[in-house]
């Protein structure tokens, strides 16, 4: 029985885990183990709702025609992850099309999908994609259930700043439901106690984990926030013009033109940053600097015009890393993802507090001596009141 309860629980375990993956991978615009559809485009092969196993680019291999991938679209639907199959490629990208449209996406506004767009390859098994009937749909009510929380949240005066949407508030509003978890957890265990037990033991004791995530939670969120705002892609629509122009995105046909990029450090902890293309028709000169405190880096991007006019996209990537780790090592994590380079640093930095947090305090129960205690409130307020005086 004890065995079958283990199983149960152990199940039950990984399918939140399952469905919180999916929900925070929806929020960071990048599938984390699992992702869904919402739509039917990808019809019969994924039904709305339906969830599969979503493989990094990176440990995926080459992308070919036939894989369906997750992208982040430019225009397909107002732009966002979209989850559709190859259907060919070209010297500017992939050519996609949902299994139940009549027509790519590139019949329609979307720009053809470049390899830096590309956050998933759903998984096949013997060449069909493995599919998991329904947890989209379990997610997507979580997701409902979640906003709607959010909502009550908003409506508190002075809370609307854990609801803007950003990856800090994201951590800081998940730390904070930990923390209450946590000591709703403390208050129930001790109401199991023993009444005896429970009038001998004193008052003023806060859990020395419950402290530790709070100092973590207050130090990874910024660190987080410094490494994911600073980062992104800059896209830039370039014209292909038969003849040349002053205007920087206008270049002609077979041409080029060059951007430069700076980065400055204002911090103290020396930062590392990669500057990469993140599209066809871009070369960067140096692509990884190490920007220690108060001084500045700088590169060069140049863009190239095919030789049709016409208009096109070229999308230059920008990644800030703390640097507390090897330089190596941390572009090595980044070539897998961005977000697998940053897990790795903070997981450093949480090591780090941690341990510093166990020699200095220790995860004994941290007590405060009460000196209020069985103190008439009117006693406590001229007590403060001759303090001042």
């Amino acid at each position: 029985m004890k065995l079958r309860s283990s199983i149960s629980a152990a199940i039950t375990l990984l399918f939140v885990v399952a469905v919180i993956a999916m929900l925070v991978g929806q929020q960071l615009g990048q599938p984390i183990l699992l992702g869904f559809v919402v739509t039917g485009s990808m019809s019969p092969t994924l039904e709305p709702g339906d969830g599969f196993v979503a493989v990094p680019p990176a440990l995926a291999g080459d992308i070919e025609e036939g894989d369906v991938v997750t992208f982040d679209a430019r225009e397909l639907e107002g732009g966002g992850l979209t989850t559709h199959r190859v259907v060919g490629e070209t010297d500017e990208g992939y050519t996609t099309r949902g299994d139940a449209n009549p027509f790519t996406d590139q019949d329609g506004p979307e720009p053809p999908v470049q390899e830096s767009q590309i956050v998933a390859v759903a998984w096949r098994f013997g060449g069909e994609v493995v599919v998991i009937p329904h947890l989209g749909t379990v997610a997507m009510a979580l997701q409902g259930f979640v906003a709607a929380l959010v909502g009550l949240v908003d409506a508190v005066p002075g809370a609307e700043a854990l609801t803007d949407g950003d990856v800090s508030s994201l951590m800081i509003g998940g730390g904070v439901l930990l923390l209450l978890y946590s000591f709703l957890s403390d208050l129930l265990g001790k109401s199991t106690h023993h009444k005896k037990e429970r009038s001998r033991s004193r008052g003023g004791a806060v859990r020395a984990s419950v402290l530790l995530a709070v100092i973590l939670l207050l130090i990874l969120a910024p660190a987080t926030a410094s490494m994911v705002v600073p980062s992104g892609t800059n896209d830039l629509t370039i014209v292909s013009s038969q003849s040349p122009s002053s205007s920087p995105t206008v270049i002609e046909r077979g041409g080029n033109q060059t951007l430069e990029y700076n980065i400055t450090n204002n911090g103290f902890i020396p930062l590392v940053t990669v500057i990469e293309p993140a599209s066809t028709g871009v070369e960067v000169e140096e692509t990884v600097h190490v920007v220690r405190r108060g001084e500045s880096a700088g590169t060069t991007a140049t863009l190239y015009a095919p030789e049709e006019t016409g208009v096109y996209y070229r999308a230059v990537s920008e990644r800030q890393y703390i640097g507390v780790l090897p330089v190596s090592l941390i572009v090595t994590l980044h070539n897998v993802h961005p977000w697998v380079a940053i897990l790795a640093i903070n997981g450093v930095i949480a090591a780090v507090v941690t341990v510093m947090f166990a020699f200095a305090i220790g995860f004994q129960p941290i007590r405060f001596r009460d000196s209020s205690r069985d103190t008439p409130l009117a006693e406590t307020v001229r007590r403060k009141v001759r303090k001042w005086l």
